[in-house]
């Protein structure tokens, strides 16, 4: 997977005198709220036609197969990959957090057992996976991935939310086995239209793979302030040693600081605006991120 659980390390020096240290604040802060790579997610509506191998690499059997119902969300872990022969090629995905590797064919597609039909990719959506009930009372419209039917919900319904894109959520129905859909819900926290019941629960997330999560986003981060000090390093003024998120586990916490840590001070704004970005991956895990003592801390309770 992209991502280490390792320490992030910047390097290099730049100028930077004070008003490009200011400028440097505003455009971090603007960069990180844009918004942060999430995941992306593949769904395809007859996903039991493609050729599927399990984490051991073994083709799935029919009933493996059985088991994937339509439109099922796939977790992109490598768009680009090739079996443990080195040769084959396919794309590692995740299902409901199982490993699984789709085939492909010369040409790059997925190799396919006949017509695997609709078939899309939903790039850099925050991933979510908490139980919701519905609090409307007139019915809400969920409408099917595979076309234009939609299917009335009550006030009461039951809903785990997968991800989000666009104005929509991606949901599944647990009294439904294998029914998906798409909502118009609020976005996150709590509204007039439903209430969380049950969070997606930490107890089978790792500490690495929450890392997994985080890096990118600090990654991000990272090459923002590179870009933004390269921009400055034209004007004049006293040399400053270029500023770097970096990344550390240990005590139940993982922990995000700037190094040199003396410039923590001046860059409180950046951080807010990097928890923005570190909230929306861990978005369904039920940690949040925090500023304390001049570090951005995740507790993982």
């Amino acid at each position: 997977m992209a991502g280490s659980p390792g320490t992030l390390t910047g390097g290099g020096r730049m100028c930077g005198p004070s008003m490009g240290i200011a400028g440097l604040l505003v455009g971090l802060c603007g960069a990180l709220s844009a918004g942060q790579p999430a995941r992306d997610v593949l769904i395809v509506e007859r996903p039991e036609r493609l050729v599927v191998f399990s984490k051991y690499q073994q083709r799935l059997t029919a009933e493996e197969y059985r088991r994937l119902p339509p439109f099922v969300p796939m977790v992109v872990v490598r768009e680009q990959d090739h079996l443990g022969d080195g040769f084959t090629p396919c794309e590692a995905v995740e299902i409901d957090r199982e490993p699984y590797f789709i085939l492909r064919n010369e040409g790059g597609g997925f190799s396919a057992r006949g017509a695997p039909g609709k078939t899309e990719v939903f790039r850099n959506v925050p991933l979510l996976g908490d139980t919701v009930v519905l609090l409307r009372g007139d019915a809400l419209r969920l409408r099917l991935p595979g076309g234009k039917e939609e299917i009335l919900l009550q006030a009461g319904t039951r809903v785990v939310r997968l991800f989000e894109y666009e104005s929509a959520t991606y949901v599944r129905l647990p009294s439904a086995a294998g029914r998906f859909g798409w909502l118009s819900l609020p976005g996150s926290g709590r509204s007039a239209q439903w209430r969380e019941l049950e969070s997606a629960s930490t107890a089978g997330i790792s500490s690495g793979d929450i890392l997994l999560r985080v890096q990118p986003v600090v990654d991000g981060a990272n090459r923002s302030l590179r870009r933004i000090y390269a921009a400055l390093s034209t004007e004049p003024g006293e040399l400053r040693p270029l500023p770097s998120f970096r990344i550390s586990l240990s005590r139940g916490e993982i922990r995000c600081f700037l190094e040199p840590t003396s410039l923590s001070g001046s860059f409180t704004g950046s951080m807010r605006g990097l928890i923005a970005g570190l909230e929306r991956v861990l978005g369904g895990t039920g940690l949040h991120a925090e500023i304390s003592e001049g570090a951005i801390l995740i507790p993982l309770r």
